[in-house]
């Protein structure tokens, strides 16, 4: 006899299905079998997700939730005191488009110690007054660390007494009267009005062959010092005609003033130059005087007049287009730097600042930079970086900038590597300018200070004419030459050998002495290269003009960081063979200093066409640019100048930036990559069976041995190099990622001989989840790093 229990038991030995009545009453559970219920690892593949997603996201909230949580850095107040009204408002744009555009790239870096950068701005309005004001409301203010400003000689010198007394640091970007920075707490970041007017006195007699001078000055501290400058120096090797003071309360000379003026100057028995020391407006209105009454003498001016706005408004001036030349010949002007004769890091800069506003910034603008830059280095070093500042910390940041006194403790900037003097102004040469086509650019001759690393022979030098005396030093007479670079064609770069071909014209315009175009290119690769005949030459009014056509081949230093990310910077680099750079320097010529990055690409014999002819990469940038560089070569010449490191030679780079087209590089080189991580990705959902063992790790070493073939292919086309490539990290990673994945398949077979099946299952899930989410972060990381 059987109970009902039996025959059910009976039923499914029988392999008879259980009545309706028992599937009803759900006494079988789902999924029930002969053997009993099925392993409770079927059951909960959905939970397994669930609880897997749950711990990502617990565990990137555990991460990311302090940086949420956590309060934002205090920043770090620098108040900023220009003109935004009233007639200086142009210089305070300039100087302000300087100073925010530096601090917004050092908030971008991270800012000082992790705390941005804000700037409190305040307006004097030019005017004197309320630049005291402006100074007394600052003091009040516990938030500043560091002032910047007042930008002009007036203003300056009628705040500094008060930062003085307050004991907070004050730069002054281009205020030059010399009684501002009398006090132990005031710095510029330009130099003073006396040693502009020692250096404008020095170029006056010994460039310009004067021996008599008539001064003009402004009846304000900018006017008067400049005039005492040059006055007491110039008095040394020539005569001072006449001294006259312009201007009224507002600035600008009055009639019976104008009329002294041209009575000084006609009267100059030499007819000397007639030394402006004047801001812009009242220099325009005395020079436009001067010019209507036949006066043609020689004008010289101050850093004031050093810019294009300037030089442009005598450009457009109604004598100048009724006689061209009348306004803009004949005039000079010193400034700290112009924008043809940048440096590398200073054309990098200006580069950056003319896409960000559309123009090259002037002196001015450069000169705010640099009062910004030395802040940052100063609240650095005084380790200030918080919103309060305390009596200490303004010390600390006072010190900090006074301890950049020499060469090796200043601070490398656009101007080169500077520091201040003993009068707590930038050590800056002097540049002369003059005006060529409504832009003020490099004066054919310079006065400059040899090299710190040439022990010349003074004596020598002075006996030679090739140097002038200047305040107990020497100053070397320097060519200034012209140059300028435009590119046809660049083609066949060799990464493996470095090299690449080039097809450009090259021009010279100089006054002088014809050794200005015995130059040669250093990094040339063709030992077969000969200099042929100019394509084009000629000579007017002295100055002398010689195009030549260059096509040859070029070594540069490549870097591969970053391949094929990588971008690389073609260089074609001349200096002359035997003049060192105390005698001839190379400049952007003029029409090549404003254009743009479409100009600059145009093939110099099509307009219509950019000179990029390199398969595989694209022309990003032409940069064009003066530097110098130390040889121990003197070439067995006794004159040239002794030096420690040998002599410094000038040179004149053509930089041009291309890079790799990586879109098809990455689609011809790493799909087979792709498919090799797909198939990896495959062999972790094979089912759970040992015979499966053997082939997914199969599949999985090979996919590593086939990365390091391919990675071997993808890398022949690069030179034997001591770093890891970008692309390499990326081959490492997936080896270690396959490499991962073998240990994963290890452990499952592990796992399966010792019958855990639930620990197998959440292995399995754990690695189908960590796959995809490994490959994702590296490709974020690969975004974020060259994106």
């Amino acid at each position: 006899m059987t109970t009902p229990g039996d025959n059910r038991g009976n039923a499914a030995e029988n392999g008879r299905t259980p009545g309706q009545e028992v599937r009803d009453t759900g006494s079988s559970p789902a999924g029930a079998t002969a053997s009993g219920l099925r392993p409770r690892w079927r059951t909960r593949p959905a939970r397994l997700t669930a609880a897997a997603v749950l711990v990502l996201l617990l565990a990137t909230a555990a991460v990311g939730l302090p940086y949420l949580l956590r309060p934002a850095p205090e920043p770090v107040y620098v108040a900023l005191v220009t003109s935004h009204t009233g007639p200086g408002a142009v210089r305070g744009q300039e100087i302000t488009r300087g100073v925010r555009f530096h601090f917004d790239r050092i908030n971008r870096a991270g800012g000082i110690r992790g705390h941005p950068v804000r700037v409190l701005p305040y307006d004097d309005r030019a005017d004197p007054a309320t630049a005291r004001r402006m100074a007394e409301r600052i003091a009040r203010d516990d938030r500043v660390a560091v002032v910047i400003g007042n930008t002009s000689s007036p203003t300056a010198t009628w705040a500094a007494p008060v930062y003085d007394a307050a004991r907070i640091p004050f730069i002054t970007p281009t205020a030059t009267a010399d009684s501002i920075t009398a006090g132990p707490w005031c710095f510029r970041t330009t130099y003073t009005n006396t040693y502009q007017g020692q250096f404008i006195a020095a170029y006056t007699h010994h460039v310009l062959g004067a021996r008599s001078a008539t001064v003009l000055h402004a009846d304000s501290s900018y006017g008067v010092s400049l005039a005492d400058g040059f006055r007491r120096s110039f008095a040394g090797t020539g005569r001072v005609h006449r001294v006259v003071a312009l201007g009224d309360h507002s600035g600008n000379p009055r009639p019976d003033q104008l009329k002294k003026a041209l009575e000084a100057v006609r009267t100059d028995p030499g007819q000397g130059p007639v030394v402006l020391a004047l801001p812009e407006d009242p220099a325009l209105t005395t020079l436009s005087y001067l010019r209507r009454h036949g006066i043609r003498a020689t004008a010289i001016g101050g850093d004031d007049l050093s810019n294009t706005q300037f030089s442009s408004r005598l450009a457009a001036s109604a004598q100048e287009r009724a006689a061209p030349g009348s306004m803009t010949g004949r005039f000079y002007a010193a400034s700290p730097q112009l924008a043809d004769s940048l440096t590398g890091a200073g054309l990098t800069w200006a580069t950056a600042f003319r896409n960000h506003y559309g123009t090259m910034p002037s002196w001015k603008a450069m000169s705010g930079q640099t009062a910004a830059h030395m802040a940052v280095h100063a609240l650095r070093r005084a380790k200030v970086h918080h919103a309060h500042v305390t009596p200490k910390d303004r010390t600390a940041v006072r010190d900090a900038l006074a301890a950049m006194n020499t060469p090796k403790r200043g601070v490398p900037g656009v101007y080169g590597r500077v520091f201040f003097d003993h009068t707590r102004s930038l050590h800056l040469p002097v540049t002369i300018g003059t005006i060529q086509a409504g832009d003020i650019v490099s004066a054919p001759v310079q006065l400059t200070e040899y090299s710190p690393e040439e022990d010349i022979d003074v004596a020598r030098e002075l006996a030679a004419g090739r140097a002038v005396a200047f305040r107990g030093k020497a100053l070397a007479r320097q060519q200034i030459v012209y140059t300028g670079i435009n590119v046809n064609r660049i083609s066949t770069l060799d990464t493996r050998e470095g090299t690449f071909k080039a097809d450009f014209f090259l021009w010279f315009r100089y006054r002088g002495s014809d050794e200005a175009t015995n130059v040669e290119f250093p990094n040339l690769a063709d030992d077969k290269f000969k200099w042929t005949a100019p394509v084009r030459e000629s000579s007017a009014q002295g100055m002398k003009y010689r195009l030549y056509q260059v096509v040859t081949t070029f070594s540069t230093a490549l870097d591969f960081h970053r391949f094929p990310f990588d971008r690389q910077h073609l260089a074609i680099t001349l200096q002359n063979r035997t003049q060192p750079a105390s005698r001839v320097v190379y400049v952007v010529d003029r029409p090549l200093v404003q254009q743009d990055r479409t100009e600059a690409l145009q093939s110099g014999k099509d307009v219509h066409q950019t000179f990029d002819g390199l398969p595989n990469w694209a022309v990003h940038d032409l940069s064009l640019y003066k530097t110098a560089v130390g040889s121990t070569a003197r070439l067995g010449d006794p004159d040239l100048a002794r030096g420690e490191n040998g002599v410094h030679y000038a040179q004149y780079v053509a930089d041009v930036t291309v890079a790799r087209n990586v879109g098809p590089f990455l689609i011809k080189n790493l799909l087979p990559l792709l498919l090799s991580a797909a198939v990896t990705y495959a062999t972790l959902f094979f089912p759970r069976d040992p015979r499966y063992t053997s082939t997914r790790v199969s599949l999985e070493v090979t996919a590593m041995l086939s990365a390091a073939v391919l990675l071997t292919s993808v890398t022949n086309s690069l030179p034997d190099i001591g770093y890891t490539v970008a692309l390499e990290w990326a081959y490492y990673t997936f080896m270690f990622l396959v490499g991962t994945c073998v240990f994963i398949s290890l452990a499952g077979a592990w796992l399966q001989e010792h019958h855990n099946i639930r620990a197998w299952n959440r292995l399995a899930l754990v690695s189908r989840v960590y796959y995809p989410v490994f490959c994702l972060a590296v490709l974020l990381a690969y975004l974020v790093h060259f994106g």
